[in-house]
């Protein structure tokens, strides 16, 4: 492993985590001597005051303790009991808004049980915040880290953040997000299962003429948008691809894409759906506005189908039917896989939770009457 300049975690940071794998990896025993100052110098191309400040976190953590004039010596343990901060962190896209607080809560309530608090960071949607908020976490010495990134599954895969993250000795957990490999722990919705069971309701209904909006740089939104083709084909209805409404604006819940795409189709005329699915709800109340504007009612002229469940759906003017996201079933049980392997540590092998959405049927969907 070797230490990244372009990287924005400092390169002490880097170079501790990469020493506590060395230390792991090499089966390091009990009062065993480590590399000194210069072998780490001149191995990892860094200077001294980097070395030191590396073996400095070390000591801190009880990873390691030195001997005057004889060097550093591996203390027998990684992350030792009597070391631990009880410090949990937490990364998410938000913190306040939508289906993150409840997430959050989730998470809270499993670990104040086991004497752990957590720390909070959010990159605010923005890959190129993640790296800082990491760094502050682990300046923190966390016990272990519970992530939400911004970006899809194969982005992050090829991210310097996720072979960072790798490389890190504490536990780490993802939430709200599943990744195709096996060496990661994660808990996360079936996306996909989400828009073939929404987009099966409607047709059940009796539409067939069934739009879908959603942003094409969200990877949930993505894997809706496949459950969604994957109905419209079990169901042999052709797909009018002027009917799935897109773009790749990344701030979408600030530009009102859910009220301009939403004119978009009822300015189809005669050719317009009956309903339209939302890939979360607050894009699908978005819309609302839009086909009142149009003088047309939901859901006797429009039907309308969210995601997520939030709190907004049931104050809207017409309560929306919508996908039930398990927001505070995902902090929970990323949070009870965490803290049992912080817990288990060199005895856990990498725990894979995929949960089902259900419906909460309301009043913004109606068979049509013809």
């Amino acid at each position: 492993m070797k230490i990244d300049a372009e990287k924005s975690t400092p390169k002490y940071l880097q170079l501790k985590e990469i020493v506590k794998r060395h230390l792991k990896d090499e089966h390091y025993q009990t009062d065993q001597k480590i590399p000194s100052e210069s072998e780490l110098m001149v191995q990892f191309h860094v200077s001294r005051s980097t070395v030191r400040q590396t073996l400095a976190e070390l000591v801190n953590e009880g990873v390691i303790y030195k001997k005057q004039g004889l060097g550093s010596f591996f203390s027998g343990k990684t992350r030792g009991n009597q070391n631990r901060s009880y410090l949990i962190g937490v990364i998410v896209p938000g913190l306040s808004f939508y289906i993150y607080p409840k997430i959050i809560q989730g998470i809270n309530d499993i670990v104040y049980q086991k004497r752990y608090n957590i720390v909070l960071g959010s990159s605010d949607t923005d890959p190129e915040k993640e790296p800082a908020c990491l760094e502050q976490l682990l300046e923190k010495n966390i016990d272990g880290l519970l992530f939400e990134p911004s970006i899809g599954p194969q982005q992050f895969l090829d991210s310097k953040t996720y072979h960072f993250l790798q490389a890190l000795t504490i536990p780490v957990v993802f939430m709200d997000w599943a990744l195709a490999t096996h060496e990661v722990s994660y808990v996360s919705l079936d996306d996909v299962e989400g828009g073939f069971r929404a987009t099966s309701y409607l047709i059940e209904a009796g539409h067939r003429r069934i739009a879908y909006v959603y942003p094409n740089t969200h990877v949930p939104g993505i894997q809706r948008y496949q459950g969604y083709r994957k109905a419209l084909a079990a169901n042999r209805i052709e797909f009018d691809p002027r009917l799935a409404k897109t773009n790749t604006t990344l701030k979408w819940r600030d530009a009102n894409h859910g009220y301009l795409l939403m004119k978009e189709l009822i300015a189809l005329g005669t050719d317009r759906p009956t309903a339209v699915f939302f890939f979360n709800d607050e894009t699908a109340l978005q819309a609302y506005a839009a086909i009142r504007e149009a003088g047309l009612k939901i859901p006797d002229d429009i039907s309308v189908m969210g995601f997520d469940d939030s709190d907004l759906a049931v104050l809207a003017e017409t309560p929306l039917t919508t996908m039930i996201h398990p927001k505070y079933q995902i902090g929970k049980w990323a949070a009870e896989i965490l803290c049992d392997q912080i817990e288990h540590q060199g005895r856990n092998t990498p725990q894979q939770m995929i949960l089902h959405p259900a419906i909460a049927v309301r009043n913004s969907v109606k068979k049509p009457s013809w």
